[in-house]
């Protein structure tokens, strides 16, 4: 049976507070052990198939569990109709307008500063958490892995471990690219970064998945440029979904503890 923990946390972009997701480990009641944490982001999608919008989620209970590594707090952030607006620093670059409509993106650095100046403090004040840098995860995917890499870079003393699958850095990619290459990146950072060949189903614009596999070829380049040396890197044959970042998750949880 799954453990996980309902929390309401208010937020700045919304009047309606923001639901957090705690999926504690096996005997956690029952132990006074403190566990590493990873924050992640699309919350209603990470742990139970009924919330997910697409009818699956990321199985991650049940990864953790039958690797034999759920011995971590996983604190899943909900997103909300503004996704796309706190997702990202920066407003939308022309194209995306074609697809949305309307200009999005802008409130980054407020949800940055939700996550770890609310929402970490108040993990590490109600459960038994390892707090500092060494055992402090931050992980997403698409406009998550956008934010999660801001979030890392920004913050570089707060997450040790940035967890980037199916980055959707087109969203706005020259000031993305920018920000990493004026920040002073922590190179003891470790870098999880993962991809489809396959990630656009979009038959109507066949290189969108070539911008895919570009974006996280750029993040790796930009990584080792400032001479990030723990990159896991890995181009697989999935498409954009709950499903494909459920596999590879098991990479992520493996590599974490350095068993790949």
């Amino acid at each position: 049976m799954k453990n996980i923990q309902l929390l309401q946390l208010p937020i700045l972009t919304s009047n309606q507070p923001r639901i957090i997701r705690v999926l504690l480990p096996t005997g956690y009641e029952s132990s006074n052990q403190k566990y590493p944490v990873l924050y992640m982001h699309d919350g209603q999608n990470l742990f139970e198939d009924e919330t997910s919008y697409a009818g699956h989620s990321w199985g991650i209970d049940e990864t953790l569990k039958d690797l034999n590594l759920d011995q971590m707090i996983v604190v899943g952030i909900d997103n909300s109709e503004l996704r796309l607006f706190e997702y990202s620093p920066w407003k939308s670059v022309p194209e995306v307008k074609k697809i949305t409509a309307i200009d999005t993106g802008g409130l980054g650095d407020v949800y940055a500063d939700f996550v770890v100046n609310q929402v970490k403090p108040y993990i590490d004040q109600t459960y038994r958490t390892l707090a500092d840098y060494e055992h402090t995860m931050i992980a997403g995917s698409s406009m998550g892995a956008y934010i999660s890499t801001y979030i890392g870079v920004k913050y570089p003393n707060i997450f040790s471990v940035i967890g980037v699958f199916s980055l959707a850095s087109w969203f706005n990619e020259p000031d993305f690219l920018n920000f990493l290459e004026s920040a002073d990146i922590d190179s003891d950072q470790r870098y999880f970064i993962s991809i489809g060949k396959k990630e656009s189903s979009d038959e109507s614009n066949p290189s969108f998945n070539e911008i895919y596999l570009n974006n996280s070829r750029n993040l790796k380049r930009l990584l080792e440029s400032k001479n990030v040396s723990d990159i896991f890197y890995i181009e697989t044959d999935d498409r954009h979904n709950e499903l494909a970042w459920r596999r590879v998750f098991k990479d992520f949880v493996l590599w974490i503890n350095k068993k790949v």
